[in-house]
């Protein structure tokens, strides 16, 4: 929690006239405004009814936007033309057929035995089987009855139909009447596409084997071949109707029914511009939707209702930071970082809506709810979590999704999970809690709705998505947000407590002493800013660099002085004040040039506050000869603490350095001392300007009586040993 962040009463505005007044607060409600354009531009309702529809070509009288999304289906006869140009798109299936391949070479074996066996019984049987089987002529049969003849017409035409039928012929009359220039061709499980006339056809098969032929002298040998080859051919590739068929009912299966995808805020029509045919499809299709809905056009679905509706949603979280977060809506930066806030989550809504609608698990809700805790804290965290989550569901695009039960619970999970970070795997807590949130959401909405086990998985691994995604943008935000409200928070706190900055390394160098004494006083002020619910961390990060400026003239602190010999011995008070007096300026340059942020730099001048130099004051009212002395030149600059945390830091700086110096560091003596010291900061009025109770003031007293108490324990006595140096014995103790 920062100084900021601490609940204190609404202090009334300073006096100003009624117009400064109303201007003062106008200009804190315009980023409101502007987030609830920013809304309605995102997700527009529908403007107007569509009482009829326009022709093609017709000036449009007004702007049509979806107010939801919605298809425009097709016509009947469009879904069957599409239908059939898609089946005529497939290419035709031919398939290789191993029987006809079979078939013909079986059949020619089978010719050729039977001539051997006719053989055996006379000329006449075989070349009666010759003319009867294959229809040769007398002088084709003559040549068979040669058994030299006939073995060797067997061989060239036994080889030629398993050479080429094995390649592939289709019947001539087929392949004419084949419309498609380029066929699919199968083999077994393997397809290819071929070209229509690459495939052989009969008559290509008879040229080839008039070809193979030329090999047989007799020209009646070489008519048997060519009649032989013809009676045994088979087609070895054949049309599959089958398969060509059913791949042509899948593409006309496949048509899609719906035309046109209309999203939410797609604009249809545009005032004063021609309906085009796709324009007034999409009218036709709104028209017939919002019909089947039965929904008409109330004035919140109008723009004026929109509006009303964003504004009057975020005006709920504005006048909450008018009343209980008064120090935020004074800030004018602040007020308009809330504003951009929204809109950079209404712009992400739209789009992740666009991207992949109907997911309400992407909502972004948890990513501003850990901005927000990690700028202020979970209480506002929620707050702005649960104004987000009410304003996205009323928009009109996403009614109809489950957004408001998912924004609500990852957002608080968000907002809960990211309290505290002190650690990395904090942030890995946050992540999970997200992540279990979206779980639990998605799991509730499955069952109410009845979801399949499948689609709550789903569900619940885009909500997980989303929690990384959240962590994710917040980290790179945070910065931005940082510098733009300049509110530091616990990450940067944590940065600036790495021991080994710059100024830090330097300090503990340079200045020891004052190191040592920076390190005591930020663990006293860490135990009491965390018993009183203030900043614990920033307490201990202020206390590292609340006394940077000593670097300047670090021996001139006695803390850095190691017994040596004192400067201030040889100067006058005068000039010893300002040397003291000015480390709180030397403190701030140092501080600048570091970069270090507001809330860490105030340590600087309000840890002394204006409280005077009394060792040299008094030095100086004792050596002045006329008993003038100013004590505005030994008192420090200020201003008093303003913040619990720079509070104490001035109470813990004191105390440290009182308790110190005490000769008995008994527990009833520290407390004592504490509340001497105390007591003089109050009559002093330097607590006047902090935001401390007399209930916080007594329990810081008790924290740092206990905590000194323990830091400057009396240590008991050992025997010595003997023969052991006395010196030795106390190195070996302390």
């Amino acid at each position: 929690m920062s100084p900021s962040e601490r609940t204190l009463p609404p202090r009334p505005p300073p006096a100003r006239g009624i117009a400064r007044s109303i201007r003062f607060h106008l200009v804190r409600w315009l980023p409101l405004v502007g987030a609830a354009v920013v809304g309605y531009a995102l997700f527009p309702p529908p403007a107007v009814v569509i009482t009829a529809l326009p022709a093609a070509g017709q000036v449009a009288e007004r702007t049509v936007v979806a107010p939801f999304s919605f298809e425009t289906p097709k016509s009947d006869e469009e879904v069957t033309s599409e239908g059939e140009s898609r089946a005529f798109s497939a290419r035709p299936v031919y398939r290789y057929s191993p029987t006809a391949y079979d078939s013909a070479l079986a059949k020619a074996r089978s010719f050729f035995a039977e001539l051997e066996r006719a053989d055996q019984q006379g000329p006449g049987l075989l070349k009666a089987v010759a003319t009867t089987r294959v229809n040769l002529g007398p002088a084709e049969a003559e040549f068979l009855t040669v058994e030299s003849q006939r073995r060797r017409l067997q061989s060239v035409v036994t080889h030629f139909l398993a050479e080429v039928l094995s390649r592939g012929v289709a019947d001539a009359g087929v392949l004419r009447s084949e419309p498609s220039r380029t066929v699919s061709l199968r083999r077994a499980e393997v397809e290819r596409v071929v070209a229509r006339d690459s495939i052989l056809s009969f008559a290509d098969l008879i040229d080839r084997a008039e070809a193979a032929a030329s090999v047989i002298e007799s020209p009646a040998g070489q008519r048997a071949a060519r009649r032989l080859v013809g009676a045994f051919y088979h087609p070895t590739v054949v049309p599959d109707l089958v398969l060509t068929s059913s791949r042509r009912e899948q593409l006309r299966a496949s048509v899609d029914p719906v035309k046109y995808y209309v999203s939410a805020g797609e604009r249809i029509t545009t005032v004063g511009q021609p309906v085009t045919e796709v324009g007034r499809a999409k009218l036709a299709a709104l028209q017939a939707e919002v019909g089947k809905r039965g929904s008409g056009h109330p004035l919140l679905r109008g723009a004026a209702g929109a509006l009303l509706y964003n504004a009057v949603v975020m005006a709920v979280f504005w006048v909450l930071l008018l009343f209980y977060k008064r120090e935020t809506y004074d800030k004018l930066r602040e007020v308009v970082f809330f504003g951009v806030l929204f809109s950079l989550v209404l712009l992400l809504t739209a789009g992740l809506h666009r991207a992949f609608p109907g997911r309400p698990e992407l909502v972004p809700i948890p990513f501003a709810a850990i901005v927000v805790t990690l700028l202020y804290n979970g209480r506002v965290g929620l707050v702005a979590a649960m104004t987000l989550a009410i304003l996205l569901d009323g928009q009109w695009a996403l009614r109809e999704s489950s957004i408001l039960f998912f924004g609500l619970v990852s957002g608080v999970a968000g907002a809960v999970g990211i309290r505290v970070v002190r650690r990395r795997w904090h942030l890995y807590l946050t992540i999970g809690a997200m992540a279990a949130g979206s779980v639990l959401a998605s799991v509730t909405v499955g069952l109410i709705q009845g979801w399949s086990t499948v689609v709550i998985v789903a569900s619940a691994f885009l909500g997980m998505l989303m929690a990384l995604a959240s962590a994710s943008l917040a980290m790179i935000v945070t910065p931005i947000a940082e510098s733009a409200t300049r509110i530091t928070t616990d990450l940067t706190l944590l940065e600036l407590s790495d021991l080994g900055r710059p100024l830090l390394r330097r300090l503990a160098q340079e200045a020891p002493g004052t190191w040592a004494h920076s390190l005591a006083m930020a663990n006293l002020c860490e135990s009491a800013c965390n018993i009183i619910g203030a900043n614990g961390l920033l307490a201990r990060v202020g206390c590292y660099y609340h006394d940077v400026g000593k670097l300047a003239n670090p021996r001139f602190f006695i803390e850095n002085q190691a017994g040596g010999p004192n400067p201030h011995d040889d100067l006058v008070p005068s000039e010893s004040g300002k040397i003291i007096r000015n480390h709180v300026l030397d403190g701030l340059a140092l501080a600048e040039d570091a970069g270090l942020p507001d809330v860490v730099k105030a340590f600087i001048p309000e840890h002394h506050g204006t409280t005077e130099i009394t060792y040299f004051l008094s030095r100086a009212r004792l050596l002045a000869t006329d008993g003038r002395v100013n004590p505005a030149d030994f008192r420090y600059p200020g201003p008093r603490p303003q913040s619990a945390e720079t509070a104490v830091a001035m109470l813990a700086d004191s105390a440290e350095a009182v308790v110190r110096v005490l000769d008995d560091r008994s527990p009833d003596l520290v407390r004592e001392a504490i509340e001497q010291l105390v007591a003089q900061k109050l009559a002093s009025g330097q607590l006047d300007d902090a935001p401390l109770s007399l209930v916080d003031i007594d329990r810081i007293k008790r924290e740092f009586a206990r905590v000194m108490s323990g830091t400057y324990h009396k240590r008991i006595g050992y025997p010595r040993a003997a023969g052991v140096p006395p010196e030795l014995e106390t190195a070996e103790r302390a």
